[in-house]
């Protein structure tokens, strides 16, 4: 690569890094990294801003290979992205091409496709039940949209793990999770006190199946109500594109919980 290209574009790197608020010894530790890219471009005949994902992922597996430790490989990747995002803040670059990837004990992707707090809010308030099953429907979803509860914890969930009282919910353990306790959102708990006294007796009047303590259920002999959320899925998508599975909602909160504390229960 020109030695003079090279140098404008560490210049305009130094000043993306002191934009957000880098120290020098960060700064110089980063020139450290990306200098040993420069050079590692140069070896395979490569022009920094004509690389994929495809070629970079040789350069992070050719890392991975010198048995840096993990941290190391990850700063030095982080070099490289931060490299890339500050190409792409001068407009060299439309996009930064491992903007989503990350060294966490093997290389991997960064959940794509997240939702913010305002799009989850919408899903939430775009479902509007018409019927008890739908009553229920939207119980369950805020249970997605604020404890982040999967498929197989909505199935699992009885009547007794809810505490009106205290405002929580019980998660029972599972194969992956300990059993916790989750707060209530304020609207969580009117409408659970409503469901749980009212929706939930009327839905047992329906079916002649017993379903014993299960909180939700089907009219049918089923044990689980995925179907009843499959359907909910594509009546949301129909008014949200922008959701395309419900695990997609987990993940987004998860991803929000982590940069509002480093470890939280979920």
């Amino acid at each position: 690569m020109n030695t003079k290209t090279q140098q404008q574009i560490e210049d305009d790197y130094i000043k993306y890094l002191k934009q957000r608020h880098c120290t020098a010894r960060t700064i110089e530790n980063k020139l450290y990294y990306i200098r040993h890219f420069f050079e590692w471009l140069e070896r395979e005949g490569r022009a920094l801003n004509e690389c994929d994902y495809s070629d970079l992922l040789v350069f992070v597996k050719k890392v991975r290979k010198e048995g840096f430790s993990i941290d190391y490989q990850g700063r030095y990747i982080q070099s490289v992205r931060q490299l890339y995002a500050s190409e792409v803040a001068q407009g060299r670059l439309s996009q930064n091409p491992i903007g989503n990837l990350i060294i966490k004990g093997r290389v991997t992707r960064i959940p794509h496709n997240l939702l913010t707090l305002e799009q989850l809010q919408k899903i939430y308030d775009s479902y509007t039940p018409q019927t008890d099953y739908q009553l229920r429907n939207k119980v369950m979803l805020g249970l997605y949209v604020n404890q982040g509860l999967i498929r197989m914890e909505i199935n699992r969930l009885e009547v007794q793990d809810i505490d009106l009282n205290k405002g929580t919910i019980r998660i029972r353990r599972n194969i992956k999770l300990a059993e916790r306790i989750l707060p209530l959102a304020a609207y969580q708990v009117l409408a659970l006190n409503e469901y749980i006294s009212s929706v939930r007796p009327r839905l047992l009047q329906q079916t002649e199946h017993q379903k014993g303590d299960r909180l939700f259920f089907t009219y049918a002999n089923g044990q689980t109500v995925n179907e009843s959320l499959r359907k909910m899925l594509q009546t949301l998508k129909r008014s949200n594109p922008e959701l395309k599975a419900l695990h997609q909602i987990r993940s987004s909160l998860l991803s929000h919980w982590v940069k509002e504390k480093p470890i939280r229960e979920a």
